[in-house]
């Protein structure tokens, strides 16, 4: 059953780390090329395309949290409980903390801030406070994006799965 949980744990580790990498690369691109069309507020266009990505994958990586808590801790409460384990345990932890902060808390002040931003009158005042807050949600997913890869590489790294008769 360990085995299982470990390889459980270990795609959705590795699922929620493609995610990122790739939205990422779409978020970059959706910008650039709408950028480059003769639409009228572009960066607005390309905001509203990447809020409904963002809140697509924003499912997928709730489920990955879930599974990753679930399978780890499930793990250790078979008797895993090395240092190891208990760190991999805090930054999963912390990973799901952080997602949680910005799916919850940044990503609804961005997207109350995106309407205003894009309009013709926009304040200087708004501009700033949604370049700051898109700017902190970025942070935190450079963060994220490193303690996941961690999560990944401890979970690749791991003792080997024990034979089972």
């Amino acid at each position: 059953m360990k085995p299982f949980l470990r390889a459980l744990g270990t795609t959705a580790a590795g699922a929620w780390l493609g995610g990122m990498i790739l939205i990422a690369i779409v978020a970059q691109t959706t910008f650039s090329e709408i950028r480059k069309t003769d639409v009228a507020q572009p960066n607005a266009i390309a905001g509203r395309v990447m809020a409904k990505n963002f809140s697509r994958f924003d499912s997928v990586q709730w489920i990955c949290v879930g599974v990753l808590v679930a399978t780890q801790v499930g793990r250790m409460g078979m008797g895993d409980r090395t240092r190891g384990e208990w760190v991999r345990l805090f930054m999963i932890a912390a990973a799901g903390g952080l997602f949680a902060f910005s799916a919850l808390v940044m990503t609804p002040r961005i997207l109350g801030l995106q309407e205003t931003v894009a309009g013709e009158n926009a304040e200087v005042a708004v501009k700033a406070a949604f370049d700051s807050f898109h700017e902190t949600s970025v942070r935190i997913a450079k963060v994220n994006l490193v303690l996941v890869l961690a999560i990944v590489m401890s979970l690749a790294m791991g003792r080997p799965a024990e034979a089972t008769a």
